[in-house]
């Protein structure tokens, strides 16, 4: 048996155990089966009458960017690509030491400027997640097309028939057709080459 930290089997208790961070879901999921992925756990749980396992979100997903200022201004402008005007701005100096702006200006979806009273040179994080009573979605798996074709294809290992999400640009589109190929792969069909990217829930 591998053990991740203190384990203390007294009344049944697991104590200081720490899941490791996976990168993907299991190929064959067992029901019950934790898994800690993309900063988000997971619970392997049966809820359908045929018997699939679905992967169910047991915490919120915080996403985060983090820009670096390294040429000394008074303006900085950040371009953090969350794609939500609901964000959360934190600024540090160079020693980590946390500083006030004169004010913060969310400017768009993917853009934030933040005024200091003088030039400096730092860090700030952008966060979004759990504001205004919405998480940032947790996608069970993201697939990339970057080159032009009519059929995508997506071997996402999920074992099971996943919500798909397709987008082209910054648009959410409707492909001509999404065949379930397997549980563990599907094929996404247009009329006119497309690059874009799948997100599957």
């Amino acid at each position: 048996m591998k053990v991740y930290g203190e384990v203390n089997f007294l009344q049944n208790a697991i104590v200081d155990a720490a899941f490791r961070i996976d990168t993907a879901f299991p190929a064959n999921p067992v029901t019950g089966q934790v898994v800690f992925k993309n900063r988000t756990l997971y619970i392997c749980a049966e809820i359908s009458a045929d018997g699939l396992p679905v992967w169910v979100p047991l915490t919120k997903q915080i996403t985060a960017h983090t820009h670096t200022q390294s040429s000394s201004n008074s303006t900085w402008t950040i371009n953090h690509s969350l794609n939500t005007t609901s964000v959360q701005v934190m600024v540090y100096d160079l020693s980590n030491r946390v500083v006030i702006p004169n004010e913060i200006e969310i400017v768009d979806s993917d853009t934030v400027a933040v005024y200091l009273g003088a030039a400096a040179q730092g860090k700030a994080v952008v966060l979004t997640g759990n504001f205004e009573g919405n998480s940032a979605p947790a996608y069970a798996y993201e697939f990339y097309q970057t080159e032009p074709s009519t059929t995508w294809t997506v071997t996402h290992g999920l074992g099971r028939y996943p919500i798909v999400r397709v987008f082209v640009g910054n648009q959410e589109v409707q492909p001509q057709t999404i065949t379930f190929d397997t549980n563990n792969q599907l094929t996404i069909t247009f009329s006119t080459a497309q690059v874009g990217q799948v997100k599957l829930i």
